[in-house]
């Protein structure tokens, strides 16, 4: 059975938001090392863009770390195949006609779904939604 509730706010956002009270910070929380959040060789140039927002919107709170590189990577990804998804679907449309000339739902539409839903776990992994930033 998986965890119940909102899942904890990480210590370091605490102390950013002024929090002093000893019995709500964690002292023993682990604190992965610092280290160069530069992104991936390899990763695609529409994902290096993606990655490169975030690290300019959060890089400067120090809430990621290099152990959140391959999270923040899937994030990247899974947004550019959602938007390149997103724009053959705008083009082809929600139908096509099946091979009986009958309409059927465009197959792209379940991977934009699936897509959009990556990118909303992965966002509230890193804390890129306002619900994740408030809770």
């Amino acid at each position: 059975m998986g965890s119940r509730g909102p899942q904890p706010k990480p210590t370091r956002l605490k102390l950013l938001a002024g929090e002093t009270r000893p019995s709500v910070i964690n002292y023993a929380e682990p604190i992965p090392a610092g280290g160069s959040m530069t992104s991936p060789p390899d990763l695609r140039p529409e994902a290096r863009i993606v990655w490169e927002r975030v690290i300019e919107s959060l890089g400067s709170t120090g809430v990621l770390t290099s152990a959140d590189k391959d999270i923040l990577r899937l994030y990247c990804e899974a947004y550019v195949r959602y938007v390149e998804a997103e724009a053959m679907l705008a083009k082809t449309g929600p139908l096509l006609k099946g091979r009986a000339g009958e309409f059927v739902k465009n197959p792209l539409h379940q991977i934009v779904r699936d897509n959009a839903e990556s990118v909303k776990k992965y966002a509230r992994e890193l804390g890129l939604t306002p619900a994740a930033r408030a809770g």
